[in-house]
């Protein structure tokens, strides 16, 4: 198999978003401008900017540790939703800032470091608890469209 492009998984991650979107009847399209997926709804009358991250498979953490998917967000965004994609289970996370900042494990440089273990065998230091990826189910983006995620009023997003 070929060594896909880092740009070609970020695109599959972004088209993947759109179809789970598109599939619950919910409008969106390409952003620009640090805004990857723009949503926009006419009841109620709102629009929201999604920043995708993807991963095309879990790696082992560290290099030589057990297999886990992580992401690596900017703390300093304009989106009002950020995206986790593996593209390996066509699985997606979404999270809202606030969200975010709470589960990442951890911030450095600006940055947020979100991971989640795929492999259940792992041995825990610290905090126990969403460190594995079935932790973060309610996060999936299904559920999220399910419970009513853009219905609630954020900032508008400026494309």
């Amino acid at each position: 198999m070929n060594a896909i492009p880092k740009n070609l998984i970020g695109q599959s991650g972004e088209h993947l978003v759109q179809t789970l979107l598109l599939r619950e009847g919910i409008t969106c399209y390409d952003g620009e401008n640090g805004i990857d997926i723009v949503v926009r709804l006419t009841k109620p009358r709102r629009q929201f900017g999604i920043l995708v991250v993807t991963n095309l498979k879990p790696k082992r953490a560290g290099g030589q540790g057990k297999q886990a998917l992580d992401w690596w967000i900017p703390q300093n965004n304009d989106a009002d939703f950020v995206a986790c994609v593996d593209l390996s289970a066509l699985r997606v996370w979404i999270f809202d800032n606030t969200e975010l900042a709470k589960l990442a494990q951890q911030k450095t440089s600006g940055k947020y470091h979100l991971y989640m273990y795929t492999d259940k065998d792992v041995a825990l230091r610290g905090q126990k608890s969403m460190k594995f990826d079935y932790e973060f189910e309610s996060y999936r983006l299904e559920n999220r469209i399910y419970r009513g995620i853009f219905e609630k009023k954020r900032k508008r997003t400026q494309v």
